[in-house]
């Protein structure tokens, strides 16, 4: 399995605090598809379908 990047633990954690996806554009000052392609391959690397399911 491929480890998480450090900019995937970033996004991944501001996820999981409840942070929308334009908030955590804000916050790390990065484009929308951006955040958008990380989380999708957090979720791809964790093998789930959801960040609530990627918590668990």
């Amino acid at each position: 399995m491929n480890q998480i990047t450090q900019a995937e633990q970033e996004v991944f954690a501001l996820s999981i605090d409840g942070h929308s996806i334009s908030e955590i554009q804000d916050i790390l000052h990065k484009e929308d598809c951006t955040i958008k392609n990380q989380r999708r391959s957090i979720l791809k690397k964790l093998n789930t379908q959801s960040m609530t399911e990627a918590v668990k």
